[in-house]
Protein backbone atom coordinates (compact mmCIF):
# COMPACT_ATOMS: atom_id res chain seq x y z
CA UNK A 1 0.00 0.00 0.00
CA UNK A 2 1.15 3.11 -0.92
CA UNK A 3 1.03 6.75 0.85
CA UNK A 4 -0.30 9.73 -0.67
CA UNK A 5 3.08 11.75 -0.31
CA UNK A 6 4.65 9.02 -2.66
CA UNK A 7 2.47 9.42 -5.17
CA UNK A 8 2.57 11.29 -8.98
CA UNK A 9 -0.29 12.45 -10.30
CA UNK A 10 -0.88 13.64 -13.71
CA UNK A 11 -3.87 16.44 -14.21
CA UNK A 12 -4.79 15.95 -18.01
CA UNK A 13 -6.82 19.41 -18.52
CA UNK A 14 -6.45 22.30 -16.23
CA UNK A 15 -10.04 23.92 -16.62
CA UNK A 16 -13.35 23.61 -14.48
CA UNK A 17 -12.39 20.15 -13.59
CA UNK A 18 -8.88 20.38 -13.70
CA UNK A 19 -8.06 23.62 -11.73
CA UNK A 20 -9.79 22.46 -8.37
CA UNK A 21 -8.88 18.79 -9.11
CA UNK A 22 -5.47 20.29 -8.53
CA UNK A 23 -6.06 22.33 -5.58
CA UNK A 24 -7.25 19.60 -3.89
CA UNK A 25 -4.79 16.76 -4.49
CA UNK A 26 -1.95 19.67 -3.74
CA UNK A 27 -3.75 20.55 -0.62
CA UNK A 28 -4.22 16.86 0.48
CA UNK A 29 -0.58 16.46 -0.12
CA UNK A 30 -0.06 14.87 -2.89
CA UNK A 31 3.56 14.10 -3.51
CA UNK A 32 3.91 15.81 -6.93
CA UNK A 33 1.60 16.96 -9.49
CA UNK A 34 2.14 16.95 -13.27
CA UNK A 35 -0.31 19.63 -14.97
CA UNK A 36 -0.96 19.18 -18.73
CA UNK A 37 -2.94 21.67 -20.84
CA UNK A 38 -2.54 23.72 -23.74
CA UNK A 39 -5.09 26.12 -23.50
CA UNK A 40 -4.61 29.34 -21.97
CA UNK A 41 -7.18 31.29 -19.56
CA UNK A 42 -9.99 32.72 -21.05
CA UNK A 43 -12.32 35.35 -18.90
CA UNK A 44 -15.76 33.50 -20.12
CA UNK A 45 -13.81 30.38 -17.74
CA UNK A 46 -13.46 32.36 -15.20
CA UNK A 47 -16.58 31.43 -12.94
CA UNK A 48 -15.85 27.85 -12.87
CA UNK A 49 -12.18 27.70 -13.26
CA UNK A 50 -11.29 28.33 -9.92
CA UNK A 51 -6.99 29.16 -9.82
CA UNK A 52 -7.64 31.94 -12.29
CA UNK A 53 -8.16 35.58 -12.25
CA UNK A 54 -9.03 38.33 -14.82
CA UNK A 55 -5.62 39.48 -14.47
CA UNK A 56 -4.72 35.87 -15.83
CA UNK A 57 -6.78 35.81 -18.90
CA UNK A 58 -4.56 35.36 -21.75
CA UNK A 59 -1.52 33.47 -20.23
CA UNK A 60 -1.20 29.33 -20.02
CA UNK A 61 -3.39 28.32 -17.71
CA UNK A 62 -0.96 25.37 -16.53
CA UNK A 63 1.86 28.39 -15.51
CA UNK A 64 -0.76 30.32 -13.68
CA UNK A 65 -2.53 27.16 -11.81
CA UNK A 66 1.24 26.10 -10.81
CA UNK A 67 2.14 29.90 -9.46
CA UNK A 68 -1.69 29.62 -7.60
CA UNK A 69 -0.84 26.59 -5.92
CA UNK A 70 2.43 27.79 -4.85
CA UNK A 71 0.78 31.07 -3.32
CA UNK A 72 -1.00 28.39 -1.18
CA UNK A 73 2.45 27.04 0.32
CA UNK A 74 2.93 24.08 -2.12
CA UNK A 75 6.25 23.37 -2.57
CA UNK A 76 7.92 24.05 -6.15
CA UNK A 77 9.27 20.72 -6.47
CA UNK A 78 5.76 19.32 -5.75
CA UNK A 79 4.23 20.79 -9.18
CA UNK A 80 4.79 20.47 -12.34
CA UNK A 81 3.33 22.79 -15.42
CA UNK A 82 3.63 21.27 -19.04
CA UNK A 83 2.14 23.18 -21.97
CA UNK A 84 1.14 20.24 -24.18
CA UNK A 85 -1.66 18.24 -25.09
CA UNK A 86 -2.20 14.41 -23.73
CA UNK A 87 -1.55 12.83 -27.23
CA UNK A 88 0.45 10.10 -28.54
CA UNK A 89 3.50 12.56 -28.76
CA UNK A 90 3.54 13.66 -24.96
CA UNK A 91 2.11 10.38 -23.39
CA UNK A 92 5.06 8.24 -22.66
CA UNK A 93 6.86 10.72 -21.23
CA UNK A 94 4.08 12.30 -18.95
CA UNK A 95 3.02 8.80 -17.40
CA UNK A 96 6.23 7.17 -17.27
CA UNK A 97 6.42 7.60 -13.28
CA UNK A 98 2.52 8.43 -12.98
CA UNK A 99 0.73 6.66 -10.16
CA UNK A 100 -2.51 7.90 -11.23
CA UNK A 101 -3.98 9.98 -14.38
CA UNK A 102 -6.80 11.78 -14.07
CA UNK A 103 -8.47 13.43 -17.13
CA UNK A 104 -10.34 16.56 -16.40
CA UNK A 105 -10.56 17.83 -20.19
CA UNK A 106 -13.99 18.69 -22.05
CA UNK A 107 -12.87 16.52 -25.72
CA UNK A 108 -14.32 12.81 -25.73
CA UNK A 109 -11.41 11.67 -27.71
CA UNK A 110 -8.62 12.73 -25.33
CA UNK A 111 -10.55 10.72 -22.56
CA UNK A 112 -10.39 7.65 -24.83
CA UNK A 113 -6.93 8.42 -25.46
CA UNK A 114 -6.20 8.62 -21.91
CA UNK A 115 -8.09 5.40 -21.03
CA UNK A 116 -5.85 3.46 -24.05
CA UNK A 117 -2.79 5.06 -23.00
CA UNK A 118 -3.22 4.66 -19.01
CA UNK A 119 -4.26 1.03 -19.69
CA UNK A 120 -1.34 -0.28 -21.92
CA UNK A 121 1.20 1.21 -19.51
CA UNK A 122 -0.07 -0.14 -16.21
CA UNK A 123 -1.44 2.91 -15.02
CA UNK A 124 -4.69 3.84 -12.99
CA UNK A 125 -6.98 6.25 -14.27
CA UNK A 126 -9.96 8.56 -13.24
CA UNK A 127 -12.19 9.98 -15.94
CA UNK A 128 -14.29 12.71 -14.74
CA UNK A 129 -16.84 15.24 -16.89
CA UNK A 130 -19.08 17.32 -16.06
CA UNK A 131 -22.36 18.91 -18.45
CA UNK A 132 -24.83 21.17 -17.32
CA UNK A 133 -25.68 19.72 -14.08
CA UNK A 134 -24.74 16.41 -14.59
CA UNK A 135 -21.43 14.78 -13.83
CA UNK A 136 -19.56 11.79 -14.13
CA UNK A 137 -16.01 10.07 -12.36
CA UNK A 138 -14.90 6.54 -13.55
CA UNK A 139 -11.89 4.78 -12.32
CA UNK A 140 -10.21 2.71 -14.21
CA UNK A 141 -7.87 0.20 -12.17
CA UNK A 142 -5.03 -2.17 -13.40
CA UNK A 143 -2.97 -4.76 -12.34
CA UNK A 144 -4.84 -8.56 -11.15
CA UNK A 145 -7.84 -6.62 -10.19
CA UNK A 146 -8.82 -4.77 -13.04
CA UNK A 147 -12.19 -4.06 -13.89
CA UNK A 148 -14.15 -1.95 -16.51
CA UNK A 149 -12.37 0.70 -18.59
CA UNK A 150 -13.46 3.44 -20.20
CA UNK A 151 -14.04 1.99 -23.68
CA UNK A 152 -15.93 -0.81 -21.90
CA UNK A 153 -18.88 1.77 -20.78
CA UNK A 154 -18.54 3.79 -23.86
CA UNK A 155 -16.70 2.04 -26.38
CA UNK A 156 -15.77 4.55 -28.71
CA UNK A 157 -15.42 8.61 -29.15
CA UNK A 158 -19.12 10.23 -30.26
CA UNK A 159 -19.05 11.20 -33.93
CA UNK A 160 -21.84 12.85 -36.21
CA UNK A 161 -25.42 13.05 -35.08
CA UNK A 162 -23.77 10.66 -31.99
CA UNK A 163 -22.19 14.02 -30.32
CA UNK A 164 -23.93 15.38 -27.55
CA UNK A 165 -23.54 18.56 -26.29
CA UNK A 166 -20.44 20.25 -24.86
CA UNK A 167 -19.46 22.34 -22.69
CA UNK A 168 -19.48 25.47 -24.45
CA UNK A 169 -22.50 24.74 -26.09
CA UNK A 170 -24.62 23.26 -22.85
CA UNK A 171 -23.04 25.18 -20.38
CA UNK A 172 -21.73 24.18 -16.80
CA UNK A 173 -22.69 24.55 -13.42
CA UNK A 174 -19.90 25.48 -11.75
CA UNK A 175 -20.45 24.10 -8.10
CA UNK A 176 -21.18 20.70 -9.94
CA UNK A 177 -17.41 21.04 -11.06
CA UNK A 178 -16.22 21.64 -7.66
CA UNK A 179 -18.32 18.93 -6.69
CA UNK A 180 -16.60 16.17 -9.04
CA UNK A 181 -13.75 17.20 -8.86
CA UNK A 182 -13.47 16.74 -5.51
CA UNK A 183 -14.51 13.13 -5.79
CA UNK A 184 -12.28 13.07 -8.51
CA UNK A 185 -9.85 13.77 -5.80
CA UNK A 186 -10.57 10.92 -3.61
CA UNK A 187 -11.12 8.33 -5.71
CA UNK A 188 -7.73 9.15 -7.45
CA UNK A 189 -5.84 9.59 -3.98
CA UNK A 190 -7.75 5.44 -3.41
CA UNK A 191 -5.78 3.94 -6.42
CA UNK A 192 -3.08 5.76 -5.96
CA UNK A 193 -2.57 4.74 -1.79
CA UNK A 194 -4.67 1.34 -2.26
CA UNK A 195 -6.35 2.24 0.73
CA UNK A 196 -9.99 2.19 -0.34
CA UNK A 197 -12.48 0.62 2.42
CA UNK A 198 -15.76 2.40 0.74
CA UNK A 199 -14.86 0.94 -2.84
CA UNK A 200 -14.19 4.38 -4.31
CA UNK A 201 -12.06 3.15 -7.17
CA UNK A 202 -14.43 -0.32 -8.19
CA UNK A 203 -17.50 1.74 -9.25
CA UNK A 204 -18.35 4.14 -11.79
CA UNK A 205 -19.60 7.51 -9.91
CA UNK A 206 -22.90 9.87 -11.38
CA UNK A 207 -24.20 12.66 -10.49
CA UNK A 208 -27.72 13.89 -11.95
CA UNK A 209 -29.59 17.26 -11.79
CA UNK A 210 -31.03 18.23 -8.54
CA UNK A 211 -29.12 15.74 -6.18
CA UNK A 212 -27.49 16.00 -3.20
CA UNK A 213 -23.89 17.00 -2.98
CA UNK A 214 -23.29 14.23 -0.69
CA UNK A 215 -24.64 11.21 -2.46
CA UNK A 216 -23.38 9.89 -5.98
CA UNK A 217 -25.35 7.26 -7.27
CA UNK A 218 -22.97 4.14 -8.00
CA UNK A 219 -22.74 2.14 -11.00
CA UNK A 220 -21.22 -1.32 -11.01
CA UNK A 221 -19.59 -2.36 -14.04
CA UNK A 222 -17.90 -5.78 -15.78
CA UNK A 223 -15.51 -5.81 -18.77
CA UNK A 224 -16.58 -5.79 -21.78
CA UNK A 225 -16.25 -8.76 -24.10
CA UNK A 226 -14.19 -7.76 -26.69
CA UNK A 227 -13.25 -4.36 -25.98
CA UNK A 228 -9.87 -3.73 -27.61
CA UNK A 229 -8.47 -1.50 -24.80
CA UNK A 230 -8.74 -4.75 -22.11
CA UNK A 231 -7.29 -7.11 -24.25
CA UNK A 232 -3.87 -5.25 -24.36
CA UNK A 233 -1.73 -6.38 -22.23
CA UNK A 234 0.53 -3.54 -20.82
CA UNK A 235 3.87 -2.59 -22.14
CA UNK A 236 6.67 -0.47 -21.16
CA UNK A 237 6.76 1.18 -24.35
CA UNK A 238 3.22 2.02 -25.52
CA UNK A 239 2.06 5.20 -25.53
Amino acid sequence: MGTIAKSTFVVVGAGGLGAPLALALALAGAGRLVLVDDDIVDLSNLPRQILYRSSDVGRPKVVVAREALLRRGVAPARIEAVRTRFDATSAAALLHDASVVCDGSDDPATKFFVNDAARARGVAAVIAGVVRDQGNVFPVRVGDDAGACYRCLFEAPPGGDDVGPTCADAGVLGPRCGQVAAWQARVAIALATGDDPDGLGRRVWLFDDGQSADAPRALELRRREGCPTCAQAPTEDAA
